[in-house]
């Protein structure tokens, strides 16, 4: 029928004719009150807020400390990301973000700062922007391995996967940084190719992008002509001078490595040689084989000592056909040729070390 009673204080909507409800519950703009026995006001319903999951406790007179927090983190969200140079879907993202953060009380204990910065930092991961945490440290003026903390504990909490860093994402930054002029793109390009090759000779695997950035624009800098400097490379990529010269070290290891800057730039780096072994790899090999040397030295020592023995004990016709097979003279009384022959038996000896390690 027609005839509808609303009740705007309870929010609901009843047929007078046949008693039926037809809305219950509904959301009002309007604020009622209500007297109570000792004749008090208070405030009818409840609140609720625009923003989903937060909620106040009273009709917007004071708000709830998660909404704070998330006003706040908002407001801190957009001035890092304008720092920062990024766009505004990226601020949205990482506002989402900001909001998961406060729902699983993540923000509790640790500073705003840190968990927008993590937010902020997811996106740029999934997104791909040639964004590195130190550049969050810079703006916020941050430990950066705090970042980093606050950064792996938070996606631990929600179970994102995010891609590998990419090391190519970096190289036109860091180019621009190193004034190569004109010439920087052709710069960044064999740069892209040195890393591409690195990433086959598996040396990029399990490595920080900015090292092999380095070692990758140092190179392209040499083969172009440009004469940098490893400290000018290492105050751009920061990173340090040490890891900059392994970086080099195993890049010198693989078969590019005894090519010459003229070479670098004309030959295909994609199909040329055969593809390196990882490096700690061959590193553990090396020290395996080393180990296995020491291991095998006091067993040789006493062998070569027993044989010695056992030709002291040998009688003269016997010593004589020994050194003759070993091509010498023997000629002589016993002592001299025991001694000729000892002396070929210890090189014979050597010679057999060497081609067993």
């Amino acid at each position: 029928g027609t005839d509808i009673e609303l009740d705007a204080a309870r929010g609901d909507a009843v047929c007078i004719q046949c008693g039926a409800v037809l809305e219950e519950n509904t959301i009002v703009n309007e604020v009622t009150f209500a007297q109570d026995a000792g004749g008090g006001s208070s405030v009818v319903g409840q609140f609720v807020s625009a923003t989903p999951g937060l909620r106040s406790a009273g009709l917007g007179f004071a708000k709830e400390s998660r909404e704070v927090a998330f006003s706040n983190g908002q407001r801190h969200i957009s001035q890092l990301a304008a720092a920062l140079r990024l766009a505004e879907h990226h601020q949205e993202a990482a506002q989402r973000l900001f909001m998961l953060a406060v729902q699983h009380n993540f923000i509790q204990g640790r500073k705003t700062q840190h968990v927008i910065a993590a937010c902020l930092y997811t996106v740029c991961r999934r997104e791909k922007t040639a964004h590195l945490l130190i550049d969050y440290s810079d703006v916020l003026q941050t430990n950066v391995y705090m970042l980093g903390s606050c950064f792996l504990k938070f996606t631990r909490m929600l179970s994102l996967t995010l891609p590998v860093i990419d090391p190519s994402l970096y190289i036109h930054r860091f180019a621009s940084k190193l004034e190569f002029g004109d010439r920087t793109h052709l710069v960044s390009m064999s740069a892209l190719r040195l890393v591409q090759r690195m990433k086959r000779d598996w040396i990029q695997t399990g490595r920080r992008p900015s090292g092999i950035c380095g070692a990758a624009l140092l190179i392209a800098a040499r083969v172009h002509g440009f004469r940098r400097t490893q400290r000018e490379v290492v105050r751009v990529v920061r990173i340090c001078d040490m890891t900059l010269r392994k970086r080099l070290n195993e890049f010198s290891d693989t078969s590019l490595g005894a090519l010459t800057a003229r070479q670098i730039e004309t030959v295909d780096l994609e199909s040329f040689g055969t593809p390196a072994d990882p490096p700690s790899f061959s590193r553990n090999r090396a020290i395996d084989a080393q180990q296995q040397r020491l291991l095998m030295e006091p067993g040789r020592e006493a062998a070569r000592l027993r044989r010695e023995v056992e030709i002291r004990s040998l009688k003269l016709v016997q010593l004589r056909e020994r050194l003759e097979e070993h091509g010498q003279s023997s000629a002589g009384k016993k002592p001299e040729v025991l001694a000729r022959l000892l002396e070929a038996e210890r090189a014979a000896w050597e010679a057999e070390t060497e081609v067993a390690s």
